[in-house]
């Protein structure tokens, strides 16, 4: 019994086309965003472009899963060395954040800056998720990652 289920080929077309249009789109923003000075608007047209790239990376998992993409074993080393590195940066990247958000005074730019904290608990515990489900085997992983895709969101 697997978790991800074979998608026809009309819905697979269709996420390459979107995939495809996603990098285009963000291909295309990227003029604007280097002729704009103000820095506001600057950072909200980085955020789209961003959100963008995401999208189509969320695209070509959903093609990569329906091709039913597994992890070798000699990925899991390659991949746990590389995990506990980026865990260690990510938990960095946290305290920094967590003392730097306990100093701003002003509101708007506190709340500003607990989404980049709230952003860094969400890829610490990704991270460490993975870092543990390394260990595991075949139907396992792939129902841990479904579970995380559809109940944490994408990073």
């Amino acid at each position: 019994m697997g978790v991800w289920k074979k998608l026809d080929d009309g819905t697979l077309e269709m996420l390459k086309e979107q995939k495809t249009f996603e990098d285009e789109t963000a291909e295309k923003l990227k003029p604007l965003y280097r002729s704009v000075q103000n820095p506001l608007v600057k950072h909200f047209l980085r955020r789209i472009i961003l959100d963008t790239k995401k999208h189509s990376d969320t695209y070509q998992l959903l093609i990569n899963l329906n091709r039913r993409a597994v992890v070798g074993g000699a990925d899991r080393k390659e991949m746990s060395g590389e995990l506990a590195y980026h865990i260690g940066n990510e938990s960095r990247m946290l305290d920094n954040a967590a003392k730097i958000v306990h100093r701003l005074q002003d509101k708007s730019t506190r709340k500003i800056f607990e989404e980049i904290l709230n952003d860094e608990k969400r890829h610490h515990k990704i991270l460490q998720d993975l870092f543990e489900i390394l260990a595991k085997e075949g139907e396992e992983w792939n129902r841990y990652l479904y579970d995380m895709f559809v109940g944490a969101g994408v990073p």
